[in-house]
């Protein structure tokens, strides 16, 4: 969090925690990321209440009220800039920042300042690149769990910044099947609307799928149709949609629902090799357990 002045690794939070904090730690939050593989800076755009489409069971973030600390115009700049001047010295020497991304307590494509935190990013790192160079490759990360691409406005907003900008989508594509996609997203929001927003939005900007992999301990089941999930990565190659990598991974954090489990790393191997004999060799398949990236 950005009120840790430790300077030992040891301090900040790993994969199984990413814990958020108060006044400007609530909004800027350092963590050791599995899928960035190192240091990622979040920003937080729902540090009051969670606020989603979706009704993951295996969504760590519990429902809560924190009013004090609602986000205002300006809120996200001002917090970027905070960390920077009074943190960013006391990791610098140890980590290399792999991304910043915009995630949090929920949907960040619900936030009326997901565009506000966009352009604060990218400004605040324009503006150190003079002094630290690598900082402007820093990629800045959307992750969404794709309900927003049904939004006409939410894709031309990603659009216009991505050519601008160093904007990375990563798209969640759970479960496989409209079956295994309704267990897993809790919602109404039906698995070929979103595969089909999915694909559209990928044609004009590309985009990275994150797709959770776990287990109902109640009866051992695994909540994922491979068989349906690599028909639909034909799909997206039909629709030209620009796929440039899929991320797999399984629970690291404690669940929403307690009957939610993890896989072990050589079942998601498994299924790992399954999605990238059906894939083109450019297009990355990474995988990652309960506790990162496994080869």
């Amino acid at each position: 969090m950005c009120d840790h002045h430790e300077e030992s690794e040891d301090y900040l939070p790993g994969p199984e925690s990413h814990p958020r904090g108060r006044a400007e730690a609530a909004i800027i939050y350092p963590v050791i990321s599995r899928r960035a593989r190192g240091l990622s800076l979040g920003i937080n755009l729902f540090p009051d209440q969670k606020r989603c489409t979706y009704n993951c069971p295996y969504c760590e973030v519990r429902p809560f009220s924190n009013p004090d600390v609602r986000i205002a115009p300006g809120m996200v700049e001002a917090s970027l800039r905070a960390f920077f001047s009074q943190d960013w010295p006391l990791y610098a020497g140890q980590f290399e920042l792999k991304d910043i991304s915009i995630s949090g307590n929920g949907e960040p494509t619900l936030s009326p300042f997901l565009e506000e935190a966009l352009d604060a990013a990218s400004a605040v790192f324009h503006e150190m690149a003079t002094a630290d160079p690598g900082l402007d490759l820093v990629p800045i990360v959307l992750i969404t769990n794709s309900s927003g691409f049904l939004r006409p406005e939410i894709c031309k907003m990603l659009e216009n910044f991505s050519q601008r900008a160093r904007l990375e989508v990563w798209a969640k594509l759970d479960g496989g099947s409209p079956a295994m996609h309704r267990i897993l997203s809790g919602s109404n929001f039906t698995y070929g609307r979103i595969v089909d927003a999915i694909a559209d939005f990928a044609v004009r900007v590309p985009v990275k799928l994150q797709t959770m992999i776990c287990r109902d301990s109640r009866n051992g089941r695994t909540l994922f149709d491979t068989e349906n999930y690599l028909a639909t990565l034909r799909i997206f190659e039909r629709k030209r949609a620009r796929i440039t990598g899929v991320q797999l991974y399984t629970v690291a954090r404690p669940p929403a629902e307690p009957w939610i489990a993890g896989l072990d790393d050589a079942e998601l191997l498994t299924i790992a090799r399954l999605v990238r004999a059906a894939l083109p060799e450019k297009i990355g398949v990474e995988c990652f357990g309960r506790t990162g990236y496994i080869e």
